[in-house]
């Protein structure tokens, strides 16, 4: 929860209001969170020997 309340400060009264807003972030967030597994995989698959 450390890190949740690092990142989420208030009620969300500094939320964006607009959906498309909200649709960006979520994009954004789900890609950072894709490229980041697809790196981690790759960096493991480097490391382990066929």
């Amino acid at each position: 929860m450390r890190i949740t309340d690092a990142i989420v400060s208030g009620r969300g009264e500094k939320a964006p209001r607009s959906p498309l807003r909200r649709f960006g972030w979520f994009v954004a967030i789900w890609a950072m969170s894709t490229v980041g597994f697809i790196a981690a995989a790759s960096v493991l698959k480097f490391f382990v020997p066929h």
